[in-house]
């Protein structure tokens, strides 16, 4: 029963960590200009936002979650400046900061005056807080933040679909779709996640875990807490699809972080302010806090050398997100995509190799580039 729920809770954590603010933004702005070719869009975002950022995860695991041999062909200062730049760009300048306007963007519902700075700071003061005991993250987030979010998603899906009806098929032509799909799941940036979560994941699972039993029971829990974490992820892409489709003539003109919420005032009424607000806010915070201890972590041990403490760490790490979310989600968003357009698929070209390599054992990933 205790390894049943190990693996639950760490699947639940899994889905939780990979579903931040664009993952509630980018599926429901695929299914909008899906022109009625919803499923081959939601497999396109499927491939890069779910397959891709767990076979990343995968690939770690199978390298102990060491990020210099994973990268080891990149050599030492490579190495570093890989690591600063993916963390910043997930971190403070990149997706933290999105979580933070995407967040405001609900809040919005529920008051309509609030400004962007003082939902980010509060946002960033409870994140803080949050973050500050990183050793209870994974369990904070797999039996506690996730249960509800899931909740909220439900409860808008149903009435979402129920109270919906499809549009005509705009464009027969599926490629544009699943093209569409595909590049959206780089927006996620989840596969850049994934090299950096998998080492909460590998250490929760080894402190619940017997040592004496060897690597073998952590990739089998792995493998569980996967097909959890990746089935729910997968679930709710595509409801969100299918609710980008639905809605579409509603959103023309919504800005994407507001979507989520012009869809539930659709199909709940006047119940959807405090619905769309708990869904946002979980989802925003639940990646916001691994992110934030994640690039707290590099900017204390890696950069400053721990001449900086934890807290210190933390609270540059968002006073620096508090700034870049000022830009908000469209200005955010116009630079992060063509960095993510020119890296992604060469990290995809390197996990499949590394894990190729370990399988097969012949060839190196250095030898094979």
């Amino acid at each position: 029963m205790k390894n049943k729920w190990l693996v639950i809770s760490t699947g639940f954590a899994l889905f939780a960590m990979f579903f931040g603010s664009g993952n509630l933004v980018f599926p429901i702005t695929v299914g909008q200009e899906s022109e009625g070719n919803y499923f081959l869009a939601a497999l396109g975002i499927l491939f890069t936002g779910v397959f891709v950022p767990f076979l990343g995860v995968f690939g770690m695991m199978l390298y102990r979650g060491d990020i210099s041999s994973f990268f080891r062909h990149f050599g030492k200062k490579g190495i570093f400046l890989f690591s600063f730049l993916a963390l910043a760009l997930m971190g403070p300048f990149g997706v933290l900061a999105r979580c933070l306007t995407v967040a405001h963007g609900s809040l919005l519902l529920l008051f309509p005056n609030i400004s962007l700075p003082i939902t980010s700071l509060v946002m960033c003061i409870f994140i803080y807080f949050a973050a500050v005991n990183k050793n209870k993250i994974i369990s904070t987030l797999g039996t506690v933040l996730t249960p509800f979010l899931l909740l909220s998603i439900g409860v808008i899906a149903f009435f979402g679909l129920k109270q919906g009806s499809f549009p005509e098929t705009i464009s027969l032509d599926g490629w544009k779709a699943l093209k569409n799909g595909f590049f959206q799941g780089y927006q996620t940036m989840d596969l850049l996640a994934a090299f950096f979560f998998s080492q909460f994941v590998i250490k929760h699972l080894h402190s619940k875990l017997s040592p004496s039993d060897g690597e073998k029971p952590l990739l089998r829990h792995f493998y569980k807490s996967s097909l959890i974490g990746g089935g729910i992820l997968s679930a709710v892409y595509l409801i969100l699809v299918l609710l980008g489709w639905i809605y579409s003539p509603a959103l023309i003109h919504t800005p994407p972080q507001e979507m989520l919420g012009m869809i539930a005032l659709q199909a709940l009424g006047p119940i959807a302010a405090p619905c769309v607000c708990l869904t946002v806010l979980f989802a925003c915070l639940t990646t916001a806090i691994v992110l934030a201890s994640l690039f707290a972590d590099f900017l204390q041990n890696n950069v400053t050398k721990n001449k900086i403490g934890n807290k210190q760490s933390l609270a540059i790490t968002l006073s620096i997100g508090f700034v870049v979310s000022t830009f908000e989600f469209a200005g955010i968003a116009r630079f992060l995509g063509p960095m993510l357009e020119a890296i992604y698929p060469g990290l995809i070209v390197l996990t499949v190799i590394n894990i190729a390599a370990k399988f097969f054992g012949r060839k190196t990933a250095k030898q094979l580039f």
